[in-house]
């Protein structure tokens, strides 16, 4: 997990060059660039919710892990989408 919310802001700076001057094959990699980032964010997620368990937050840890699931099912469409894409 990342050290401090600092680094991962620094982190993040691409996300403000997702405007509409992009060529497609710009586009296509910050698409597969974001799907992979987004799994990683899932991993945090988990070790957040396992933490939170450990700690006794157990009603939070639950909403965590539910948010995950559906933030998996999230990046499985973005995957489908950069999958036709690559065709």
């Amino acid at each position: 997990m990342h050290d401090g919310h600092e680094e991962h802001l620094g982190h993040h700076h691409h996300h403000e060059h997702q405007g509409g001057n992009t060529t497609p094959e710009e586009a296509v990699a910050l698409l597969g660039y974001m799907v992979a980032h987004n799994e990683h964010h899932a991993e945090e997620l988990t070790e957040l919710a396992e933490n939170m368990r450990n700690l006794g937050l157990v009603e939070a840890a639950e909403e965590i892990e539910e948010s995950v699931e559906d933030f998996k099912e999230g990046n499985l469409k973005l995957r489908s989408a950069f999958a036709l894409l690559q065709k």
